[in-house]
């Protein structure tokens, strides 16, 4: 499998935070780049014009665009990106190589999972908590996307939200993707509320629907991983929590943590919570196994 480009690079970040509001010329040779990096990387100028469908003006703009003074500047800081992405396949074959344990491994790998909790925990505050609570608890519609592993984050924030929320709580992403999202949002206004939920890898359709989102005023709280993520300069609001991992390009552990801790707040701070429980305990009581 030829490698892709890390997000957490700087590279990737300017590519993906760019995207939006690249022309369609840009946006072919942007494809091409994060689609076929090591190949980018060892071609001239021209040769990149010739099997990108750009044209090397377009491609010289296109590096410029990105804040490079020139496309050997560019090609430069794309080997570095490459040498980031390559980091999980080193990491993974130094420790096959190292004699270890599966019970090692494992114990490794949680200890790696509670660092990124303790890491989302330091990077909390009360302000932005009380924030978040403020736009959930205040919001009519409440909008969630969420790609790849982000996916099923997405899917358990809409299960445990609309068990104590009044708001219409909709998993706008896994009901006919990016353009069916966009048609659900078109009524949206600054009274609801756009959860976004991206880990590296990024996701283009995400970012492109909080830009569609910050067009109608609708304000957007975004959990993902850290400052790099182009999920913060897009949000009103970020809730971080690291996805480092030594083995595998991220982690949804810390992630999964903080919406569950959302939903917790979210219960504990709505008054008649307890009579939302009560009610589906009392509609589930025969599907109990005793």
């Amino acid at each position: 499998m030829l490698p892709t480009l890390k997000p957490t690079t700087d590279l990737a970040g300017r590519i993906a935070s760019l995207y939006p509001s690249l022309s369609a010329g840009h946006r072919k040779a942007a494809d091409f780049v994060m689609q076929n990096p090591l190949d980018t990387a060892t071609m001239t100028i021209e040769r990149l014009a010739a099997k990108s469908g750009a044209s090397t003006a377009t491609l010289t703009r296109f590096v410029r665009a990105l804040g490079f003074s020139s496309y050997s500047e560019f090609r430069a800081s794309l080997s570095e990106a490459l040498k980031l992405a390559m980091e999980p396949v080193r990491d993974l074959a130094d420790i096959q190589d190292t004699p270890t344990s599966p019970y090692a491994t494992l114990i490794g790998a949680l200890r790696d999972q509670a660092a990124n909790l303790d890491a989302a925990i330091a990077a909390l505050d009360d302000t932005t908590v009380s924030r978040a609570v403020e736009f959930l608890l205040g919001a009519k519609r409440i909008f969630i996307v969420g790609t790849g592993a982000s996916h099923y984050v997405a899917s358990f924030l809409e299960e445990g939200l609309a068990l104590y929320l009044d708001a219409d709580v909709i998993f706008a992403a896994s009901r006919g993707g990016q353009a069916r999202t966009i048609r659900q949002m078109l009524s949206g206004g600054p009274g609801d509320l756009l959860i976004a939920i991206s880990m590296p890898r990024y996701s283009r359709s995400t970012l492109e629907i909080c830009s569609f989102a910050a067009q109608r005023s609708v304000p957007i709280l975004a959990l993902t991983d850290g400052l790099v993520s182009p999920l913060a300069q897009v949000a009103d609001l970020t809730l971080f929590a690291p996805a480092g991992s030594r083995l595998l390009p991220n982690s949804p552990s810390a992630i999964f943590a903080v919406a569950d801790a959302l939903i917790t707040v979210v219960a504990r701070e709505r008054p008649d919570s307890a009579e939302a429980l009560r009610g589906l305990s009392e509609s589930l009581i025969w599907e109990f196994h005793r």
